[in-house]
């Protein structure tokens, strides 16, 4: 289960891929991301419901997901978010701050664009803290269920 001291010390301990960045701006969504950083670079971490199971969906934000198509490439059935009840359960973050580290065994799908960018900016359980993080780092750091491009499934 997440929390932002985990993330904090991970982050310390990779340092040459990681570092936090600290802001008095609260980001909970693109909007307020864009008032600290460039959101091109931003990488959202979804937790879904399917038939299948509970995954998490780490892609480019640089648009809205059409989430039946994607689950489809993905192999999953009713694809929906969770409920932030369901994301609170089964990763310890609130909805708005999930970051992609510490998901518990959440499994990940995850997004080949993000890895055009040498950092992608993450969430970090504190929403007051963001996580700069080399995208490689995010996926030697979970089990990967699989890898999508976002830009096929972007509304």
């Amino acid at each position: 289960m997440a929390n932002y001291e985990q993330i904090r010390k991970f982050a310390d301990e990779h340092a040459d891929q990681a570092r936090i960045i600290e802001h008095e701006t609260a980001i909970v969504d693109l909007e307020s991301g864009a008032k600290v950083f460039d959101v091109t670079k931003a990488a959202a971490t979804y937790i879904v419901e399917a038939k299948e199971g509970v995954f998490a969906v780490v892609a480019s934000a640089a648009g809205h997901l059409k989430w039946r198509p994607l689950g489809r490439a993905l192999g999953l059935h009713q694809i929906h978010l969770a409920s932030p009840e369901v994301v609170k359960e089964r990763t310890g973050y609130d909805v708005g701050t999930v970051g992609p580290l510490f998901l518990g065994d959440v499994r990940m799908f995850f997004d080949r664009r993000l890895l055009e960018h040498d950092f992608v900016y993450c969430g970090t359980e504190d929403e007051h803290h963001t996580l700069a993080i080399e995208p490689r780092l995010i996926i030697d750091s979970n089990d990967i269920a699989g890898y999508f491009d976002s830009a096929e499934f972007l509304k």
